[in-house]
């Protein structure tokens, strides 16, 4: 019998934590993407993940008590064939701590998260279908030559990035190569069939510190990955149902709320056409900036008091464009 293993819960390389950015602020894309840059809050980073450790770790254990699964290509049925749950967050804090990340003073906070989440659904009805499943969507055109971002079995012809100077990739930026496909990835939470309509459902795991209130749904209806969540599951579930939002207040009262995400059927059908234009205004300015023919400076900001200044405060790079690169010299 092999070890038990630690569920990846990371980023994708191209999921919409690269993308992104880029429709927020195009400076911001370039300082996370070229120049390395985090500007996530540290504690609220690591209690996130460690959050979504330890749900992966309960929901992967639990699809094997209901009959198994399919996980990175395999068929999965042993429950020992993860981590149990506690084990597996102080695993990642060990990880993270040789990696230089604090992690282990939130390990106490994301057990009690995670006791209060099992107190409030002692019994699952549901039946899990994947955990942390990773998809991918490639710009082109279907078998029935319409464009759009297809899975693999539904695509005739990619679309390539047409962008010469690229075509070795910047470091950092793997999705954006001359003659080469343009990609979006996604990494699902959990999927999840439900039992009260028999459809299946993405869901989206949020451990947060802040609001859980009915609006958080709305305020993410046009959330790029959710766009992304749903046009990945029509193409995957025949029998899909939607996205869902499993909020998990990770402070007293501890409250889990899980919210149906308002579907965008206009925007989602333009998602193809807005990272197909994105992607090569990213590619040509990547080639400028290789080139020297621009300064970081004619990297477009967004410059919007609900952008730079938004509900979670202000933009981690609010002061590198306030003051200049010399900020952190």
């Amino acid at each position: 019998m092999t070890d038990p293993i630690l569920i990846d819960t990371g980023r994708s390389t191209t999921g919409w934590s690269f993308w992104g950015p880029a429709f927020t602020c195009d400076r911001l894309w370039f300082l996370i993407n070229v120049e390395q840059k985090r500007f996530v809050n540290g504690e609220a980073l690591t209690m996130g993940s460690m959050g979504h450790t330890i749900l992966a770790h309960y929901y992967a254990q639990l699809a094997c008590k209901q009959g198994g699964f399919e996980y990175e290509g395999a068929w999965v049925n042993d429950p020992d064939h993860f981590l149990p749950p506690f084990d597996a967050v102080r695993e990642w804090a060990r990880l993270r701590e040789l990696e230089g990340t604090e992690a282990t003073p939130f390990i106490h906070t994301t057990f009690e998260l995670f006791r209060r989440y099992l107190q409030k659904e002692p019994f699952v009805s549901d039946s899990v279908v994947a955990v942390e499943h990773q998809a991918k969507l490639t710009l082109g055109y279907n078998h029935d030559g319409d464009f759009g971002l297809w899975i693999d079995k539904n695509l005739a012809e990619a679309k390539l990035l047409d962008c010469p100077g690229l075509e070795e990739p910047v470091p950092g930026v793997p999705g954006l190569q001359h003659g080469k496909p343009i990609e979006v990835t996604k990494r699902f939470d959990l999927v999840m069939r439900h039992s009260a309509d028999g459809r299946t459902y993405i869901w989206d795991h949020k451990v947060t510190g802040g609001s859980v209130s009915r609006k958080r749904s709305e305020q993410y209806a046009m959330d790029g990955q959710f766009a992304v969540n749903r046009i990945l599951g029509e193409q995957l579930y025949d029998d899909f149902g939607g996205v869902v939002l499993n909020l998990v207040l990770r402070r007293d009262p501890w409250t889990v709320s899980r919210q149906f995400v308002p579907a965008t059927p206009w925007r989602d059908a333009q998602l193809a056409r807005q990272v197909y234009s994105k992607a090569h205004s990213l590619a040509n300015q990547l080639v400028n900036h290789k080139r020297q023919y621009v300064t970081e400076g004619d990297w477009q900001m967004a410059q919007n008091e609900l952008v730079c200044y938004h509900r979670y405060g202000k933009c981690g790079a609010f002061e590198l464009c306030q003051y200049g690169p010399e900020v952190q010299r």
